[in-house]
């Protein structure tokens, strides 16, 4: 990179300045360089326009970009304002200057069963490029991220690994459960059991009544889902690569005595990420150097013990994309995480939430747990600089906690390994498929197709009562360049698991999950149906069988008959809608499921 002049005998020559923040200097000059100096005068002028910097020495100091992504209409980010200015007060007192900007967000949560939904996925490559923009737009020597919804925290991470400058990610938070005594006085509650009400409240199973209490009580206040939905599996994810600091992921947004205040555990955290990002200014420590084959394959192993989200596949897939592991991919999720038992008792799977995690040690007692199993790398780098194990001396395993019950140990786990998420492939998914079993022992599945065109018709039938016992739902067209966008289908399987048939229903899909997903649930198959995968042939009554054991989805229909089916294939008008902005550069841009879905251009 240029790094500046100086003037030497009548010669500007390069200028090596001091290491850690070189790159700034060239964006504002430096007092000690004459020529860069008077070449950036006008930056410094709007800089101090702004009050930004008030002195020349100020000019001396390393610039790092804080990227936030932030809005005041969702919990998950909506006190990330007051995080990243309290982290901005931390990086200024350590001798830095800091800089802050606000990448876009969208709410899974809120965008459920709207076209609101097909911008979710693609926001998450659209954060990774508002880092990219705010970090090099100005020149930055350092890196904060934050990570709240579900797409903020891998698209701010996957920023950083395309910058490759020194950076570390801090999760938002989760919330506190929530508790609602007219239908459940023991039980709290989460965003699950709000999308399961309504279904519930279709059928006839709880009242309106009930219904308000959800709506008003589930969710108490600040903070991602509070169970191990995405948000909570990636930032659990984020630990296991190395590029959040331990036990940051599971400590709460806010307090169940005030659950619309900044924690202060939460608020602590600002102290600590801007410590370590300063270190690794000084050390030259880069995400190039904390992520890996191994340490990709950690994550793996966390997201199979967690109970994690579907999403964590396409999240994983992409970040490796951007941290260029090219040895990365799909078929790994299978023979890294085939091996690990299911041993977080959380939500969606379990009782607990992500709070209780925190309270018996937080995520490293899971790496830990893992790492004295041999399941874990322990020799990777991590953001701390040190590595896995020297990160987790001192933490205990689940086996030597008082309570054992919220994480298990390994000789009793919650499910052995080989029951949480499986890839798998056939006839209808000759690429990949992505089956969450949650630690439920299925092995085999076979009934009719009930084939839908969008996620509403199939939200309409379930609650109609049309859909039976022993059948399959299909939708498609909902992929990543069918809908466009890829949505989670969480309307029709909470709509299902709401009508009592989680147990006696499958549901096959080219669209995704959400991670508070549970039940026979197949996601991601790809090809898509809009790009002529086989879902696209598929007729009510064809039988779709599921083979759990041998990671196989299959139709009964002859390779002749689908040749000919495919021959006379047309997309329906009414799944190919043509859109404007940016879902049309992302239909034009976005890979298969098989890939991570991510916006991809040619190297020209």
């Amino acid at each position: 990179r240029f790094h500046g002049y100086r003037f030497v005998e009548d010669q500007f020559v390069e200028m090596q300045l001091a290491p850690g923040h070189t790159r700034s200097h060239v964006f504002t000059g430096h007092p000690d360089d004459p020529y860069g100096w008077v070449k950036m005068t006008c930056t410094r002028a709007n800089l101090r326009a702004c009050g930004k910097y008030t002195s020349d020495d100020d000019f001396r100091k390393p610039l790092i970009s804080i990227c936030a992504p932030w809005t005041d209409m969702l919990p998950c980010n909506c006190h990330f304002k007051e995080l990243a200015d309290e982290i901005k007060v931390e990086v200024e007192k350590r001798g830095c200057k800091a800089m802050v900007s606000h990448p876009v967000v969208i709410s899974d949560g809120e965008s459920q069963m709207t076209d609101a939904m097909r911008y979710s996925l693609i926001s998450r490559d659209y954060i990774a490029d508002c880092v990219e923009i705010m970090t090099e737009g100005y020149m930055a020597d350092g890196l904060i991220t934050l990570g709240g919804c579900d797409k903020t925290v891998p698209g701010v991470v996957m920023g950083m690994a395309r910058l490759d400058i020194p950076a570390v990610t801090l999760f938002g938070g989760p919330a506190q459960p929530g508790t609602c005594d007219r239908i459940s006085k023991d039980k709290p509650q989460d965003p699950g059991d709000v999308m399961e009400g309504i279904a519930s409240y279709k059928t006839g199973l709880i009242d309106i009544e009930d219904l308000k209490q959800l709506e008003c009580q589930a969710l108490p206040g600040y903070g991602s889902c509070s169970a191990m939905f995405t948000a909570c599996t990636m930032a659990s994810i984020m630990e296991a690569l190395g590029v959040a600091l331990p036990g940051t992921a599971a400590v709460a947004a806010a307090t169940k005595e005030d659950p619309q205040q900044l924690n202060a555990a939460k608020r602590a955290h600002a102290a600590l990420v801007a410590e370590a990002t300063v270190n690794c200014l000084k050390t030259g420590l880069k995400p190039s150097q904390v992520l890996s084959q191994k340490s990709f394959e950690n994550a793996i192993a966390v997201m199979y013990a967690i109970g994690g989200s579907t999403n964590g596949v396409l999240h994983l897939l992409a970040m490796a994309k951007e941290a260029g592991i090219t040895s990365f991919n799909i078929s790994q999720f299978n023979s890294h995480g085939s091996k690990i038992p299911l041993l977080a008792n959380v939500r969606p799977q379990g009782i607990y939430h992500m709070v209780d995690i925190d309270e018996i040690g937080g995520i490293p007692v899971v790496m830990k747990t893992l790492l004295e199993a041999g399941l874990l790398h322990g020799d990777v780098m991590t953001v701390t600089g040190k590595t896995m194990a020297e990160n987790l001396a001192n933490t205990p395993t689940a086996n030597q906690l008082a309570n054992p019950n919220v994480i298990k140990p390994i000789s009793d786990p919650l499910s052995p390994a080989g029951n949480h998420i499986s890839i798998m492939s056939g006839n209808l998914a000759p690429e990949s498929a992505v089956i969450k079993l949650s630690g439920k022992q299925i092995q085999h599945f076979s009934g009719p197709a009930i084939v839908f065109d969008s996620e509403k018709e199939a939200w309409d039938a379930i609650c109609a009562s049309k859909v039976e016992k022993g059948s399959v739902v299909v939708i498609r067209y909902e992929g990543p360049r069918g809908a466009p966008g890829m949505p989670e289908q969480l309307g029709p399987t909470s709509a299902i698991i709401g009508a009592g048939l989680g147990k006696d229903v499958a549901l096959v899909t080219d669209g995704r999950f959400s991670g508070a997903t549970h039940g026979i649930m197949i996601g991601h198959v790809a090809p898509e149906a809009y790009a002529g995968g086989p879902l696209c042939i598929l007729k009510d009554g064809d039988v779709i069988d599921i083979d759990v054991a041998a990671r196989k989805l299959d139709v009964k229909l002859s390779t002749e008959e689908m040749d000919t089916r495919m021959k006379e294939w047309q997309r329906p008008k009414k799944a190919t809608p043509h859109p404007t902005g940016v879902l049309r550069k992302y239909r034009a841009l976005a890979t298969s499921a098989h890939y991570g879905a991510t916006m991809t251009v040619s190297a020209e």
